[in-house]
């Protein structure tokens, strides 16, 4: 599994769980060395001393008794903060050899990230484990400085930021998943480490049906009413609701159905699901609500930029998350993924020519995804051809033809009040924006859903039609 460990540790509380963690990996992976080190910086404190030397009283100002001083300073500190170190060092390497695990203490002195990534490279390593928060924690942050700025290094090796205890019984073994190579790499990791300590195995996939529908929203309010009839905001977003959401979350699902492939192959059970909202926030709920022992994930995803050292769901989810993430470098040999998975119900359709020419009324863009969406409708409704009826369907969807089939009655009466009821609690604030969007025109009754909203109450009793004069009352 790993080869070569370091840990960083200050004696803090989160520094205590990382050395656990550490030593529970280390004895796990065959071979594997285990280095701990900690970090101190005599010389800062020799050049804050100088720094203060022309404030000291007169007395203290004759160089021969400053030479005094500084060598009392210098001896004090080096020596102090030496033996500190081999203090907190000792009890590791202690339980180490218990274990039977092979140790090297590390004592570099210098600036602590920056000697922590010198010991990095140096040993090298393939793993570094660090406590989210050392001694110089607060309560307003989750994730130190230090773990911060190694993570934001460029680094060959995985780095995990330690603050819950390590693999409580039961608890699961959660890895993201996107499809990207860096995403199976976490996959990979994810099924060794969940292997040796016995426990369950998430994929799990996030995608965001959300956000380009409140973006439309924003847009179409800043632009003239003219520009907004010329973009056509109404159809943009109705193909965004039924075509690329849907379309993204087939995506999604195919990459669960690789990684599940891939665990299976290696005589891992594992769990999938997919999950909607922004990447870093899902996946941390989820580990959360699932009482994971471990988050793991690439350090890059599918959008990773060239100038990036790690990506933004990587980096969030190790600073906002309550319990141990695991940030997975890309490996020398990137890991094969398998091929593309298809089940029963995914095998190829045939297509009409009518329903391939039908098929380019949909925007180059958005037709591979058109397509599955169309296929996967047709696999519901039983068919084993797509034609142009079914194409036409979806075309309805967004803007293009005759709707497919009837929202609800128009005969309804107008509501004067919508009262929504809010049923994720950390729902974002622009879903109120969208819903706004997704009310309009249509009729709603108690108990319909609306995002991530119930319909609460209805004036007058449903079901009624939402109107530009309907007020929407948000709780």
């Amino acid at each position: 599994m790993y080869k070569q460990i370091l840990i960083g540790t200050d004696g803090s509380a989160d520094a205590r769980l990382a050395e656990e963690a550490a030593l529970a990996l280390a004895g796990s992976s065959p071979g594997c060395r285990l280095a701990g080190c900690h970090v101190y910086a005599a010389k800062l404190h020799r050049t804050r001393f100088e720094e203060m030397e022309p404030g000291l009283p007169p007395h203290y100002q004759e160089e021969e008794r400053l030479d005094r001083l500084r060598d009392t300073h210098d001896d004090l500190i080096s020596n102090g903060m030496q033996m500190i170190s081999d203090a907190y060092l000792r009890s590791l390497a202690g339980e180490a050899g218990t274990r039977g695990v092979a140790f090297e203490a590390l004592t570099p002195e210098g600036r602590n990230y920056v000697e922590l990534l010198r010991s990095m490279q140096g040993l090298p390593a393939d793993l570094a484990i660090l406590g989210a928060q050392g001694q110089g924690a607060v309560e307003e942050s989750l994730l130190g400085s230090v773990t911060e700025r190694v993570l934001l290094a460029p680094a060959s090796a995985d780095v995990m930021v330690v603050r819950a205890p390590w693999m409580a019984d039961g608890r699961p073994v959660i890895v993201g998943v996107d499809g990207s190579p860096e995403s199976y790499a976490a996959l990979a990791r994810g099924v060794e480490i969940a292997g040796a300590f016995g426990a369950p195995l998430i994929a799990a996939a996030v995608y965001d049906p959300f956000f380009h529908t409140g973006v439309f929203r924003t847009i179409a309010d800043a632009l003239p009413e003219e520009q907004q009839r010329r973009f056509n905001f109404a159809a943009q977003e109705q193909l965004h609701d039924a075509i690329i959401d849907r379309g993204l979350e087939e995506l999604y699902r195919e990459g669960l159905a690789r990684a599940e492939v891939y665990a299976r192959d290696r005589g891992m059970a594992i769990e999938t699901v997919v999950l909607k909202g922004k990447v870093y926030t899902e996946l941390q709920r989820f580990a959360a609500a699932e009482q994971a022992s471990l988050l793991v994930m690439g350090r890059w995803g599918l959008h990773r930029g060239s100038e990036a050292v790690i990506g933004a769901n990587a980096l969030n989810a190790a600073r906002i998350g309550m319990g141990n993430v695991l940030i997975v470098a890309p490996p020398a040999e990137p890991v094969a993924a398998p091929a593309a998975v298809r089940i029963a119900e995914e095998l190829p359709l045939s297509w009409t020519p009518e329903a391939e020419t039908a098929l380019e009324q949909v925007p180059s863009f958005a037709r591979p995804m058109a397509r599955r969406l169309i296929e996967a409708t047709a696999r519901e409704q039983g068919r084993s051809a797509v034609t142009p009826q079914e194409v036409a369907a979806a075309a309805a969807l967004h803007g293009r033809g005759p709707p497919a089939s009837p929202d609800l009655p128009t005969t309804s009466a107008e509501a004067e009040v919508v009262a929504l009821r809010k049923r994720k609690l950390l729902a974002p604030g622009f879903h109120r924006h969208i819903a706004r969007s997704r009310l309009l025109g249509t009729t709603v009754q108690v108990g319909d859903q609306v995002l991530v909203y119930d319909v609460a109450e209805t004036v007058p009793d449903g079901p009624v039609r939402v109107t530009e004069r309907t007020r929407l009352d948000f709780r």
